[in-house]
């Protein structure tokens, strides 16, 4: 993909980066505001993606004290909030939980599972996959003291979004004609960068004791998740990424609401 980056100034390249990863990781209309933003290459701009997943965490979390604000109970501020969070990004991600819990786990062979989850349908397993989150993810919203709300969903985004280089710096595309593909392999520094800023986003907002349990538990199901696509279709798709980031994105909510409790 060409990528105009040497004709730019710093402060362009960081607006340009940014611009084209909110367009691909959300649905906010925000592309006439960089009218280069189209001809970014994605894969240098991933150092951008933890920001991302931390301004979605954070809008998530003003969407969530709206809901205090008027007085609406917990459970009924987190649903908001989760709706919220899934117009924002358009479930784009929660869409490719779906995909991969009708595909590994309802395919026989790695040809089939692809196929399903190149399916725009969705089946049983999906469809409980993504009850099943959407569930989780609100019931620990409302769980998490208000205190630690903004920081827990700022550093849940953004680790979410980090793990999903994981898989692309771990992995190999299980096809080759995939947007997840375009972005193999990952140039080092971009992906420093990017794996670092959660680390920072951390320490600065998150108790020093409450730090390592979110990190471990979300490199887990990141780990769990990579061997699981790697058995049944040999590698990962967009829609393994997304999923990915779902499932890092509960763990750390998960954990941060059982160290709070």
């Amino acid at each position: 993909m060409p990528d105009n980056r040497n004709n730019r100034s710093i402060s362009g390249r960081v607006a340009a980066d940014l611009l084209a990863v909110l367009g691909l990781f959300t649905r906010l209309p925000l592309h006439w505001l960089e009218k280069h933003a189209a001809d970014v290459d994605l894969r240098l701009s991933i150092w951008v993606w933890p920001l991302t997943g931390g301004l979605i965490g954070g809008l998530t979390a003003c969407a969530m004290w709206v809901g205090f604000a008027a007085h609406l109970p917990p459970a009924v501020s987190a649903i908001c909030a989760v709706m919220m969070q899934l117009l924002i990004t358009g479930g784009l991600h929660e869409d490719g939980l779906a995909d991969c819990a009708d595909g590994l786990v309802g395919g026989r062979t790695p040809e089939r599972r692809l196929d399903i989850m190149r399916d725009s349908r969705i089946g049983s397993y999906g469809a409980l996959a993504l009850g099943t989150a959407v569930a989780l993810r609100c019931a620990c919203i409302a769980s998490l003291p208000a205190t630690l709300l903004f920081p827990s969903l700022i550093l849940a985004g953004s680790l979410a979004r980090a793990t999903m280089l994981l898989e692309l710096k771990w992995g190999k595309p299980a096809r080759q004609d995939g947007l997840a593909s375009a972005l193999f392999p990952l140039p080092p520094r971009p992906l420093a960068v990017a794996l670092l800023t959660p680390l920072l986003l951390a320490m600065m907002l998150i108790p020093a004791d409450k730090i390592v349990a979110p990190f471990t538990a979300s490199l887990f199901v990141t780990f769990l998740m990579h061997r699981f696509s790697m058995k049944k279709i040999g590698g990962f798709t967009g829609d393994i990424l997304g999923a990915e980031a779902v499932l890092a994105e509960l763990a750390v909510l998960v954990t941060l609401t059982a160290l709070t409790r």
